[in-house]
C-alpha cells in the first residue's frame, strides 16, 4: 500500500449545517507539500481530518494513522515538561528502569531501537538554540518561543512517516526558519507545511490551494504557482469576455425575430382593418402569430437565463482569484519633524547589552525591529507605545499614534467584529468600514460572530482595520509582527497599503520579503553590542 496520504471524496460539516469543504480528492504523492488558502477556508479542519483527530461528514482519508500533526495552537498543559512536551518520557522512564536491571519485555518494547534517544533530543535541541534547556524543564518556564521550537522538535522526534505542520515558522526569526527548513529537507518521510511564509513556500515542490472549489495543486514552488494562477486568471477572463460576447449574440438573434414577428403582426392587423376578409380566416392569422410571438419570447427568457448562468459560472473562475484590498488613508501632511522621543531607556526584561536604548523616531521614518527571537523586539516596541514603562527613561509622543501587538489585545473576544469597529464611528465611517471588511474577506457571516469563534487570521484582520481605520488617522504606525497568521491575498494587501501610506512606520517583522516590499528605509538591530542602526540587514 501507498505511504501517500490520500483523499478520497471528503466532506465536512459544522454542527449548524454549514458546509466547510466538500468532495476532495486527492495524493498527497510530493516530498514537501505546501496546503495554503485564505483564512477560514478550512486548512486546519482539513489537516485534523488528516491526523486522525477529527471524523469527516463523507469520505476518508488514507494513511492517516501515519501521520504527526503540529497544531497551530499549544496545548494548555502548564506542568508538562520538556521530556513530556517531546514525548519521550516514556522510553525515558523504561531505559531507567533497565538500567536499573530491568528484564520487563514491556520495558524493551517500549524503548524499540530508540536507545540513544536521550543525545538524539539533546542534539536537536541543540540545533535550535536550545542547549540550556533540560529535559526535566516545565514547559511553563519557558518563552512563546521557544516553547514553539520544542513542539517542532518533537514532530521531528515523532518517527512518523508523514509530518503535518500548521504554521510552524510563526514567530520564527530568520535563522531559527533557516533551521526548520534544514530540518524539513532532511527528514524521511513525507511533510504536508501549512504556511503564507514566502521563505518555506519558495522551496516546496507542490502547492495545494483550498478554496471553496474544492483543492486545485500546482507544480513547483511559490514562483511557479504565482505563474500557473496568473495564466489561470487571464484564461477565466478571456473565457468570460467569450461568454459574454456568445451570449450577447444569441439574444440579439431572438430579439430580431421577436421584432419582425412584431412588424408582420403589426401589418396583418392592418390589412384585418383594411380589408373585406373572412373574419374566420383572419382570426386563425392573428392567433398563429400570437403563439408565434409567445413562443420567440419563451426562448428568449430561456437564453437570457442560460445566459447568466455561463456568465456567474465564468465568474466565479475569477471571483476566487480576486485580490484582497486593504484602502490607505490620508494623514496630516503638517506635523513634527520629530514624530517620538525615547530618552535615555533602561527597559526592562532584556540582556545587559540590550536594555539601554536612545533615540527618535522622524518624520518619514520606516523603521523595522531585527534580531533573534528572544532579543526583546518587542519589549521595545511596548515601550515606544507606552504598553510598558520602562526602569528609567521617558518616552515623549508628538504624534498621533496606532499600536497593534501580536496578542491582538486591542480585541474584545466576546463582541463582533462590527460591535467594535463601529464604536464612537458615524454610519457613514461604519458603511466605509464594512467595505473595508468585505474587501479583507470578512463578510456579513463572520463580523456579525463574537471574535472568538473567528480564525487566527480573522482575528488579526479585524484587529487590523481597528489598528488602520481610528476616529483619528495615525501618523505613526507600531505594528508587532502584523503579516503572522495573514494568508498571501490579504499579506499582499496589507503590503500595499503600508507601502502607499504617508506617516512614519516602526515595525518588527521576521519577513524579509516582507520588509523590502513594504519600503523600508532603515533597520534598528539587537546585536551582541547593542541595538544598532544599520540601512541593511
Amino acid at each position: 500500500m501507498s505511504k501517500f496520504l490520500q483523499l478520497n471524496q471528503l466532506s465536512y460539516g459544522l454542527p449548524n449545517g454549514n458546509t466547510v469543504f466538500s468532495n476532495l480528492t486527492y495524493t498527497f504523492s510530493q516530498p514537501i507539500t505546501a496546503l495554503i488558502g485564505r483564512n477560514g477556508v478550512g486548512k486546519s479542519l482539513l489537516a485534523q481530518i488528516m491526523a486522525g483527530r477529527l471524523l469527516p461528514t463523507e469520505g476518508s482519508c488514507i494513511n492517516r494513522d501515519l501521520v504527526y500533526y503540529l497544531s497551530q495552537k499549544a496545548h494548555e498543559n502548564s506542568a508538562e515538561t520538556v521530556a513530556e512536551a517531546l514525548g519521550i518520557q516514556s522510553i525515558l522512564d523504561a531505559l531507567q528502569r533497565i538500567e536499573n536491571g530491568s528484564v520487563d519485555p514491556d520495558d524493551f518494547e517500549t524503548v524499540g531501537s530508540r536507545w540513544c534517544i536521550q543525545d538524539e533530543a539533546l542534539n536537536l535541541l541543540a540545533d535550535l538554540s536550545l542547549s540550556h534547556v533540560s529535559l526535566a524543564t516545565a514547559m511553563q518556564q519557558l518563552s512563546g518561543g521557544e516553547q514553539m521550537r520544542i513542539r517542532i522538535a518533537a514532530a521531528f522526534l515523532s518517527q512518523a512517516q508523514i509530518l503535518i505542520l500548521d504554521e510552524p515558522s510563526n514567530h520564527l526569526d530568520y535563522h531559527y526558519k533557516q533551521v526548520l527548513w534544514s530540518m524539513i529537507q532532511s527528514w524521511q518521510g513525507q511533510v504536508i507545511i501549512i504556511t503564507h511564509d514566502r521563505y518555506l513556500l519558495n522551496q516546496v515542490n507542490a502547492i495545494v490551494e483550498l478554496s471553496a472549489k474544492g483543492l486545485t495543486a500546482y507544480s513547483g514552488a511559490y514562483q511557479d504557482y504565482i505563474e500557473q494562477r496568473d495564466a489561470e486568471l487571464a484564461s477565466a477572463i478571456q473565457q468570460l469576455n467569450a461568454v459574454k460576447q456568445t451570449e450577447k449574440k444569441r439574444l440579439a438573434v431572438v430579439q430580431q425575430q421577436l421584432e419582425r414577428q412584431a412588424k408582420r403582426s403589426s401589418q396583418a392587423n392592418k390589412q384585418r382593418g383594411e380589408q373585406n376578409q373572412a373574419k374566420i380566416l383572419l382570426d386563425r392569422q392573428k392567433n398563429r402569430s400570437e403563439l408565434s410571438s409567445g413562443k420567440a419570447k419563451q426562448q428568449r427568457d430561456q437564453i437570457a437565463e442560460q445566459g447568466k448562468l455561463a456568465i456567474q459560472s465564468a465568474k466565479n473562475r475569477i471571483d476566487q482569484q480576486e485580490s484582497v484590498v486593504l484602502h490607505g488613508y490620508d494623514v496630516d501632511a503638517f506635523v513634527p519633524k520629530i514624530l517620538a522621543e525615547l530618552n535615555q531607556l533602561i527597559l526592562p526584561y532584556l540582556a545587559e547589552h540590550l536594555c539601554e536604548f536612545h533615540g527618535q523616531i522622524e518624520k518619514g521614518d520606516r523603521i523595522a525591529i531585527v534580531g533573534k527571537n528572544g532579543s526583546g523586539k518587542s519589549v521595545l516596541l511596548k515601550a515606544l507605545a507606552g504598553k510598558i514603562s520602562p526602569s528609567q527613561g521617558e518616552v515623549i509622543h508628538h504624534v498621533s499614534f496606532a499600536y497593534l501587538d501580536q496578542q491582538l489585545s486591542s480585541l474584545d473576544l466576546s463582541k463582533s467584529i462590527l460591535e467594535q469597529v463601529s464604536d464612537g464611528q458615524t454610519k457613514e465611517k461604519i458603511t466605509d468600514l464594512r467595505m473595508q471588511l468585505a474587501q479583507l474577506g470578512l463578510d456579513n457571516t463572520v463580523i456579525n460572530q463574537p471574535m472568538k469563534a473567528l480564525s487566527g487570521g480573522e482575528q488579526l484582520k479585524a484587529a487590523l482595520i481597528l489598528a488602520l481605520y481610528q476616529k483619528k488617522p495615525a501618523q505613526l504606525l507600531l505594528l508587532d509582527e502584523p503579516n503572522n497568521h495573514l494568508d498571501l491575498p490579504s499579506l499582499q494587501a496589507l503590503e500595499q497599503l503600508l507601502q502607499s501610506y504617508r506617516g512614519a512606520l516602526v515595525i518588527v517583522a521576521h519577513d524579509q520579503e516582507f520588509l523590502e516590499n513594504i519600503g523600508i528605509t532603515k533597520y534598528l538591530v539587537a546585536t551582541e553590542n547593542g541595538w544598532q542602526w544599520q540601512e541593511n540587514f
